[in-house]
């Protein structure tokens, strides 16, 4: 008897294996959490959404990576001499199968199923599962963490009035400790810089400079992964000339990447731009306080790069020059890059649509 029991316990752990081993679905992951939804199951619902947001993290961090991977790595030219646009040609093939690698290694690491429907990518990428989940943890009396859903999804969708009121309602009972309401997809540079202004208002000055230079940083870095997604280019618009379509491509990759500023800003600020000279602002009064005042030049030289028509700020600099012996002509590069960029894209992108209203015309 015993033997048999021990035949039988092997095949147990046998068969736990091999499920352990079948490869996770995003897809059916989320329409088990709309089923249980609609079944009015709410811990299952709770279960399987949150689930599924784990498992779409897991697929960007495995996407991201290997599209960063891809694009700085030297690759072996078979095309020696510069042979009309061959050498571009090579590049993108060496990405693409680059990629193809990459991701195929990646997904099977974390046992998931390789890129999922497009309509689930959609309602991940709009976060769709926070608009169940706030009705799910309301359900189950989860006051706290219905707020944030609702507010993670309101982020996303800033003109859903349905939603707005669904957080005000959270914010209105006395189990909601509003403090702690938060965007549960946010970015360290929010934490960071919200940290900058707490410790700027309390004219902890040394604080605030560590604060607002980690919020560039993580700022920069959350743009250009965001940046990344976006070659990720569903339903794009075809032509029979090669070039037409190429083009509307390109147009379409630039035009994702100046939403990235939309996503990424704070509800006060309209664009990156906007949220870099506000911190360079709060660096250069900190950094005089401090007695740095290179640095605190340095930040209204670049401040002025981005807004060079800013009253207050060109008085900082006629204030600083009457105070800094030597002459200072340096500029941030990290911000000065980011800027040159942008500019750069909107130039492309008129370019872009000035053509495009000729054809029209012509036509």
């Amino acid at each position: 008897m015993n033997y048999f029991k021990s035949i039988l316990l092997l095949w147990v752990l046998i068969i736990k294996y091999n499920l352990c081993l079948t490869p996770i679905s995003l897809d059916k992951t989320y329409e088990k959490g709309v089923k249980a939804y609609t079944d009015e199951r709410w811990s299952r619902c709770i279960e399987k959404f949150e689930e599924s947001l784990h498992l779409y993290k897991l697929l960007k961090s495995v996407v991201m990576n290997c599209r960063l991977k891809c694009a700085s790595k030297v690759y072996e030219s078979y095309v020696k001499q510069d042979i009309e646009d061959l050498k571009i040609y090579e590049t993108y093939f060496n990405r693409r199968n680059c990629i193809n690698q990459c991701q195929d290694i990646g997904f099977r690491a974390i046992n998931l199923k390789s890129i999922p429907e497009e309509y689930v990518l959609s309602k991940m990428h709009a976060r769709k599962p926070y608009e169940y989940l706030h009705m799910c943890y309301f359900q189950m009396h989860m006051f706290q963490k219905a707020a944030s859903a609702a507010y993670t999804y309101f982020l996303a969708h800033p003109d859903d009035n349905v939603m707005k009121g669904n957080i005000q309602y959270y914010l209105d009972q006395p189990e909601v400790d509003t403090t702690e309401v938060m965007d549960l997809e946010g970015d360290d540079y929010v934490i960071l810089y919200n940290l900058g202004i707490n410790s700027y208002f309390k004219k902890n000055w040394a604080e605030t400079v560590a604060s607002m230079e980690e919020a560039i940083k993580n700022y920069i870095a959350s743009e250009n992964q965001c940046r990344v997604e976006c070659e990720h280019q569903p339903g794009q618009e075809w032509s029979s000339e090669f070039v037409i379509t190429l083009s509307n491509n390109m147009a379409s990759l630039l035009h994702c990447h100046q939403l990235c500023q939309d996503k990424l800003s704070l509800l006060k600020y309209h664009s990156g731009v906007e949220f870099l000279t506000d911190i360079l602002n709060h660096l250069q009064m900190s950094y005089y306080h401090l007695e740095k005042l290179e640095d605190a030049v340095e930040a209204v030289k670049t401040y002025l790069i981005l807004k060079p028509d800013d009253e207050d700020m060109l008085a900082n600099e006629k204030f600083y020059g009457d105070l800094v012996e030597k002459k200072i002509e340096s500029q941030r590069s990290d911000v000065t890059g980011y800027f040159a960029r942008d500019k750069y894209e909107k130039e492309l992108l008129n370019l872009f649509h000035k053509d495009s209203k000729h054809n029209v015309n012509a036509a």
